[in-house]
């Protein structure tokens, strides 16, 4: 899977491993960091371009920060995530690898894991920890998969249907309950593909 041109982005979550993200996107163009990500970004060796939000969990200290653009948004109505994918949005960035999303407080977890989902109608938009990728969707979704990986289909709305190839339990045009129906799938081949006939899916690929 190829992030090469992506926004590199750490929220304020736990970090993952440096080789994991070497791993993913060896040679960052632009890294994102929403408010405190920016500390968890420099503690792997990563200088951040750009941190937004409200700045009460950022410490400012250290070279690491001299060339970053620090932008403070105070308002409460939307979270730092959303304040850096909006602003970048507005610069005309459309993809997004994103670090450090879990982990610590599960409220923030599931707040940033719908966040993902709502962006990704407008943008492409992938969440990656140490052990997982995870791929929000609302249209046709199609992976290049090497080995054979669990994969995992999370619906985000009442009445999601989807379809799939490649995988060992197949879905035709099935409406998934919310619960663990789609839980714990195997890929079956190099490549899956996910036909989202209505609503939307949140795919997890356990990749390491």
């Amino acid at each position: 899977m190829d992030f090469e041109n992506f926004v590199l982005m750490f929220c304020n979550g736990d970090p993952p491993s440096r080789d994991r993200v070497r791993n993913l996107i060896p040679r960052p163009t632009f890294i994102a960091c929403a408010d405190g990500g920016a500390n968890k970004s420099a503690s792997l060796g990563y200088k951040p371009n750009l941190v937004v939000g409200d700045l009460d969990s950022f410490t400012n200290t250290g070279r690491e920060f001299e060339d970053a653009e620090i932008v403070r948004i105070d308002s409460q109505d939307n979270t730092d995530f959303e304040k850096t994918l909006n602003l970048l949005l507005g610069r005309d960035f459309r993809e997004f690898l994103v670090f450090s999303f879990s982990g610590g407080r599960i409220d923030q977890t599931l707040a940033n894991l719908q966040i993902a989902y709502e962006y990704s109608k407008k943008c492409r938009i992938v969440l990656a920890d140490n052990q997982y990728l995870v791929f929000p969707a609302s249209k046709d979704l199609s992976l290049d998969i090497f080995g054979d990986v669990e994969v995992s289909i999370i619906p985000m709305e009442d009445g999601t249907t989807v379809s799939t190839k490649g995988l060992a339990y197949g879905l035709h045009g099935a409406v998934l309950k919310k619960g663990g129906q789609g839980i714990s799938n195997r890929a079956t081949g190099d490549k899956i593909e996910i036909t989202v006939h209505k609503g939307g899916v949140l795919v997890f690929v356990k990749d390491a």
